[in-house]
């Protein structure tokens, strides 16, 4: 790893930088509060771009912004957390049985992102991005099963959940959601424990970062894969917006909006395999 470190930067780079990460992290607190997607669909592409254009190369381009999601959301799901707990949405038990074998997994995705070429990380995120936003522009919902509701085989689900998570820098709600809708829990429960589970995903995917980048800065200040400008500005402000975005959802149409963001989510999966 070759570490590519910023420097004489000028007023103007830096006021145009923090407001770039200002506002990626009210976009992504936004639309994780009106649609309940993870902020680093909207986080790793603009990061992505952002540091290419500060020179960083495409190998630590995309592994930076990946791991940068992940720290930033140790703060927005840490406010989410927070608001689903008040509202006594949380099955804790649920959600002790998974996040332990889901940090796991993230650390395990965490550390195979560090390694892997960038231009390769970034198709990884296209595809799996595209395979979202195609979900949601069809609005494709899953089945529940009439079943006692509790986490089946999360021995299995738990790592692979986490390290697909934190691979492409997401909190997992995405793929959390459905196993459990699937595993007998209802829509709203789900959402709750999938939230929770997203803190010890970013965790686990933050700690892989750190071990795979220890010693060596991509890009200053920061701390191996972690640029923490980013971390921080980003964290803050996607904190902040999430509720704005959760008072919208109840005034705006719903599927209408994951329609939209499903398409634009293609659009920007299609740029980022290319």
């Amino acid at each position: 790893m070759r570490a590519t470190v910023t420097s004489g930067w000028t007023v103007q780079q830096v006021i145009l930088l923090f407001v770039v990460l200002l506002i990626t992290g009210l976009l992504a607190g936004l639309l994780a509060g009106l649609l309940g997607i993870g902020g680093g669909l909207v986080i790793v592409p603009a990061l992505s771009v952002l540091l290419r254009m500060q020179g960083v190369e495409i190998d630590q381009a995309v592994a930076v912004a990946v791991a940068c999601s992940l720290g930033s959301m140790l703060l927005t799901s840490a406010s989410a957390v927070w608001f689903q707990a008040r509202k006594g949405a949380v099955d804790w038990s649920t959600v002790a049985r998974l996040a332990p074998s889901m940090a796991l997994g993230a650390g395990l995705g965490a550390a195979a992102a560090a390694v892997l070429p960038g231009q390769a990380l970034a198709r990884i995120f296209a595809v799996l991005a595209a395979l979202i936003g195609a979900r949601m522009l069809f609005a494709i919902q899953t089945t529940a099963r009439a079943v006692n509701p509790r986490p089946r085989a999360w021995w299995l689900a738990g790592p692979a959940i986490g390290a697909v998570s934190a691979l492409i820098g997401i909190g997992g709600g995405s793929f959390n959601v459905p196993y459990l809708i699937r595993n007998g829990f209802v829509p709203v429960r789900a959402v709750a424990i999938a939230s929770a589970c997203g803190w010890p995903i970013a965790l686990g995917g933050v700690t892989g970062f750190l071990i795979a980048g220890w010693g060596n800065t991509i890009i200053q200040p920061g701390f191996g894969y972690l640029y923490w400008p980013a971390v921080i500005i980003i964290g803050v402000a996607g904190a902040g917006a999430a509720p704005a975005g959760v008072a919208l959802a109840h005034r705006l149409p719903a599927v209408s909006l994951r329609r939209l963001f499903g398409l634009l989510l293609l659009v920007v999966a299609a740029r980022m395999f290319w």
